[in-house]
């Protein structure tokens, strides 16, 4: 009986390591490759910002999401992210004085500064994108981030044209560290749902 009970458990606990390895290769692998293609809008992911300023990581998107309007890929940008409590600023009004600070034209520019995390803001996204009659953007993100955000978009009914930045300031220790957060949220966003995730971590 012990011994089946222990080959039960290392079946299980085989398969949940295969599962989470799988979920790794596809964050990985996923974010190598931009699909950008023309569109009117770009969504810019939000991002830390430090009393009005965008952190690194964020300014990082933020010029990603300024060369794809120059090149013509895109003619209008929404940037995302809520505050912090206690903050001043938040992350997407910080974004779009960015952008229109580099030339993009005030009208351009759409901020949507709602949600404390990725499902939350692309929530938000979705109904705008809907308003102005559209069911697709290209998501600018970072690389180990743009598997999530593709498969949040699927389940809001959108489609991205992933464009992960190609100039991101995370490197070493800390990448891996968010490559391995990031499958473990997307191994457990398949099984239940990035809905229900963001429910669990937040509330309704």
């Amino acid at each position: 009986m012990i011994r089946l009970m222990f080959k039960a458990v290392s079946i299980v606990v085989l398969l949940g390591v295969s599962y989470f390895a799988y979920s790794l290769y596809q964050v990985y692998s996923f974010g190598q490759h931009d699909y950008a293609r023309p569109t009117r809008v770009a969504v810019v992911l939000g991002a830390a910002e430090y009393d009005g300023v965008p952190s690194d990581v964020l300014r990082s998107r933020l010029d990603h999401a300024l060369a794809l309007f120059k090149e013509g890929y895109v003619h209008e940008i929404i940037t995302t992210g809520g505050a912090e409590k206690g903050d001043t600023f938040n992350e997407a009004e910080v974004g779009a004085l960015y952008l229109r600070s580099r030339g993009v034209p005030y009208a351009d520019v759409i901020a949507v500064p709602t949600g404390n995390d990725t499902y939350q803001s692309m929530a938000v996204v979705a109904e705008v994108l809907r308003s102005m009659k559209l069911t697709q953007a290209i998501f600018v993100s970072n690389r180990f981030h743009e598997y999530r955000v593709r498969g949040i978009a699927a389940s809001l009914g959108i489609t991205d044209y992933s464009s992960p930045v190609t100039a991101s300031p995370i490197h070493g220790d800390a990448l891996l560290d968010y490559y391995l957060r990031e499958a473990l949220a997307v191994s457990a966003g398949k099984l239940v749902g990035y809905k229900l995730l963001s429910i669990l971590r937040h509330g309704s």
